[in-house]
């Protein structure tokens, strides 16, 4: 076993019962899953795919109206699709079943960092890697998003406990090394399956890791994960040869990179920024673990920090700038943040705790104001920034909501009334505080953001200008897919895609553009044009052929 502890001894007996840490967890994996519409970035994309794998029987290929889909391998897909089949449409719309499939393999990830950190630093030490993983800003918005981000996160968790297990139990953890390395690739992309292999092959440069347990470890993930990692390309090369050789030679590295074209580099400094928000607070406490180190790596060490430099070389060679895409980097910053967690000073847990109360509590605040002002109109000066973000929204007060919002707020200001607070508390009210915000907003401001980003309302409000007896065909260009999207899950409206340039072949033309290109067409006149709020540069407007223009042929 890998666990070093030389200061147990010293160290207050943990007062956080367990039951209350896992019902924080779970009250974390839950707001903003359900009850409102596919979001942007990927939210309309990932359903549409679903959809298509559901409607076509097809769960080889991942398509996109039709076409093949190749910005990410299907297992996310699968589950997404999955959850749908099951819990669709007799107790939930297919856009929230979809959404199951994230807080399922969020509370694996959690559950799998927890263990790695029980294993290589101790017992109860496992329940500190979990509140430093969910505190970290970063987490609590892409970790409840319909995204396959989630899957290669969960992946490299998966990974990091196999990792760690490595020299205490190797048939388990070649086990699970080599499921993860399938989770991963089939997730993630062949780029994120090499980092978790290079990170393995590089261990053995620490002595602790120069052994026969470890070499066993990798020979049997080999074993179980070659053959089924091998299946689904190899399928997909026998049955769409062309698609194989797109996905090989422009996606297998990721959503922008093949072997064909190996795309490098961003701007420069892009993840040194952000990660400093992202990632907090896990990066000052791992940085406070390698201040108080006084003797050469121990083997708790040596794994996050290989772990983190690889990601972070990673992330330095990527050509995407992405914050999502440093996810994996949270794992080995909560293991480290861990490490020292209970010597923390109580000057610096104070400051955290402080922190916590001044940050959460001032936005909380705000939360609570902006629910009075968007469904009472008090404040007037809110109501009237509230009604300019987002004017589809209708006044929507759900008591039960509100009732629950204000219990958690008191519990949340009771516990940081806590004496005597350590690191483990400190860290605790930060993730509760950051728990309480988040779920404020997805709760008593839900409706209100699923008004303002949602397409439904745009979707709705074309509708109306349609003729009493409706339409029988409006086109649009192909490379219109969210529009593509929007009107078939939204109406039930099959669109139809031209190619660009080309004359429409409908009377009816739903153009896409940035308002200040102007909608007018020689030959057509605007019926209708809308978009979502704040969002003037994706315009929608419905055009209608004069009757003297030239019918389509």
């Amino acid at each position: 076993m890998l666990t070093y502890s030389a200061q147990a001894s010293q160290l207050a007996k943990p007062t956080e019962k367990p039951w209350v840490l896992l019902l924080l967890c779970f009250i974390w994996l839950w707001p903003g899953i359900l009850g409102h519409d596919p979001w942007k970035p990927d939210e309309p994309y990932v359903l549409a795919v679903v959809q298509g794998m559901l409607n076509s029987g097809n769960w080889l290929l991942p398509t996109l109206q039709g076409a093949p889909y190749l910005d990410n391998p299907p297992l996310y897909y699968w589950l997404a699709a999955g959850c749908v089949k099951l819990f669709s449409p007799w107790l939930l719309p297919a856009h929230d079943a979809a959404r199951l499939s994230t807080p399922l393999l969020m509370a694996l990830a959690l559950l799998l960092a927890g263990m790695a950190g029980r294993d290589l630093i101790g017992r109860r030490h496992g329940r500190s890697v979990v509140m430093i993983l969910i505190g970290c800003l970063g987490l609590v918005e892409s970790g409840h998003q319909l995204t396959p981000v989630i899957v290669s996160f969960t992946g490299f968790a998966a990974a990091f406990y196999a990792l760690s297990l490595t020299l205490r139990s190797p048939g388990l953890a070649g086990a699970l090394l080599g499921a993860a390395s399938v989770a991963t690739f089939l997730g993630g992309s062949l780029t994120d399956l090499m980092l978790i292999w290079l990170t393995a092959l590089m261990l053995p440069a620490f002595s602790a890791w120069r052994c026969k347990n470890y070499a066993l470890t990798l020979l049997l993930a080999l074993m179980v994960a070659l053959p089924a990692i091998l299946v689904w390309p190899m399928l997909l090369l026998r049955e769409y040869p062309t698609v194989f050789a797109d996905w090989w030679a422009n996606y297998c590295l990721g959503q922008t990179s093949g072997f064909k074209h190996i795309r490098m580099f961003h701007d420069f400094g892009y993840y040194t920024v952000n990660v400093l928000w992202f990632a907090f607070p896990a990066w000052p406490l791992a940085l406070w673990t390698l201040y108080r180190q006084r003797q050469p790596l121990a083997p708790k060490l040596q794994l996050p920090l290989l772990f983190a430099l690889m990601i972070a070389l990673l992330l330095t060679l990527s050509d995407r700038a992405s914050i999502t895409d440093a996810m994996p980097l949270l794992l080995p910053l909560s293991i480290l943040a861990a490490v020292e967690l209970d010597t923390l000073r109580r000057g610096a847990a104070a400051f955290l705790n402080w922190f916590a109360l001044m940050t959460f509590g001032l936005f909380g605040l705000l939360v609570w104001l902006g629910w009075a002002a968007m469904n009472y109109g008090w404040p007037a000066g809110l109501a009237g920034r509230a009604q300019y973000f987002s004017p589809f929204y209708q006044p929507h007060v759900s008591w039960w909501h509100a009732v629950g919002a204000l219990v958690a707020t008191l519990v949340w200001l009771w516990a940081l009334t806590r004496p005597h607070l350590r690191g483990r508390q400190a860290i605790t009210n930060w993730a509760a505080g950051l728990t309480l915000l988040w779920g404020l907003g997805m709760t008593l401001w839900l409706p209100w953001f699923d008004a303002a980003k949602s397409y439904r309302p745009v979707v709705q409000s074309m509708l109306r200008k349609l003729p009493a007896g409706g339409v029988s065909c409006v086109a649009t260009e192909s490379h219109n897919s969210l529009a593509l999207i929007s009107w078939r899950y939204y109406a039930g409206m099959d669109l139809l895609p031209f190619p660009a340039g080309e004359t429409p072949p409908c009377d009816y033309w739903l153009v896409v553009r940035d308002k200040q290109q102007g909608m007018a067409e020689p030959g057509w006149q605007v019926l209708w044009t809308g978009h979502r709020p704040r969002e003037e540069n994706m315009t929608f407007a419905l055009l209608q052929r004069l009757p003297t223009a030239e019918p389509p042929k």
